[in-house]
């Protein structure tokens, strides 16, 4: 192992530099109830989604059977680099319309959103939950989701709890309940503070995953902050303090490499040789 590697495996993940509107966040929702009638009998309970009787039914719940869609019932996130987390409930002043207000300012905001699974799940909830409400969709952000991220490499478990607790580092601090959940939308104040310490535990995991994995990712967006013609950067931790270390071979191009002596990241220069003019023919 190189000195670099050795000194790099030794210290703490490196924090991202000069973070500028960087958001990670996190939902929390509540199942919807349904009432459906099948083969003479009434089926009453909790859904997620209208294929979750399926394998009961046969087939999609009809939406007419739903008496209580699933929701958005609170959400915490932070600002990275910032120690404090927010937090925004439906039994706060402003109810269900001002969270998510709350939420949409946060998200208009940002520039780079972080979270697990949030380009599956909590982005398209919240996209629908705003035009409920009659909101524009926010700015473009750019995601970076660290499940996404995960499953390009060769974990046989990609839950946030699990990755978190294999990587050694700050895990999540309970399970999500329904019974507490909904609990809490009744105006339980126990159960409405348990909600909320996991859901913020869910920020402090989710941001110590993402800065593990960043320099794993050849994706992760670079800073707003300065331009191209400033100098080569990192695009994974945004520092500036890449060593040369040969090239990077395409079919037809070579590109300059580097290594970030702060976070490990391979980096790829914009500049590149043309090394043929031939390419196999099919």
């Amino acid at each position: 192992m190189s000195e670099l590697a050795q000194r790099l495996a030794a210290a703490p993940p490196a924090k991202l530099q000069n973070a500028h509107n960087v958001l990670i966040y996190d939902i929390e929702r509540v199942p919807g109830r349904a009432i459906h009638k099948h083969r003479g009998l009434t089926i009453e309970g909790d859904f997620w989604d209208l294929n979750s009787w399926k394998h009961t039914l046969g087939y999609r719940l009809p939406a007419d059977s739903v008496i209580e869609w699933p929701r958005t019932i609170c959400a915490a996130w932070r600002w990275y680099g910032k120690p404090k987390v927010h937090f925004a409930a439906e039994w706060q002043a402003g109810g269900h319309e001002g969270m998510l207000r709350k939420l949409w300012d946060a998200h208009n905001k940002a520039q780079i959103t972080i979270g697990h699974n949030i380009k599956g799940f909590d982005e398209r909830k919240l996209l629908s939950d705003w035009l409920l409400y009659g909101m524009p969709r926010p700015a473009p952000s750019k995601p970076f989701d660290t499940l996404t991220e995960a499953r390009k490499l060769g974990f046989e478990s990609n839950t946030l709890a699990s990755l978190t607790d294999r990587l050694g580092i700050e895990t999540k601090t309970d399970k999500y309940d329904v019974v507490t959940a909904r609990a809490a939308c009744a105006g339980d104040r126990a159960a409405q503070k348990k909600l909320r310490l996991y859901n913020e535990g869910d920020i402090d995991a989710s941001t110590a995953l993402y800065d593990r994995l960043r320099h794993y990712s050849s994706s992760h967006p670079h800073s707003m902050v300065g331009t191209a013609n400033d100098r080569p950067t990192c695009h994974a931790c945004w520092g500036d303090n890449l060593e040369r270390t040969g090239t990077k071979l395409a079919t037809l191009l070579t590109y300059v490499l580097y290594r970030c002596r702060d976070c490990g990241a391979n980096v790829q220069g914009a500049w590149h040789a043309r090394v043929a003019v031939t390419r196999g023919a099919r």
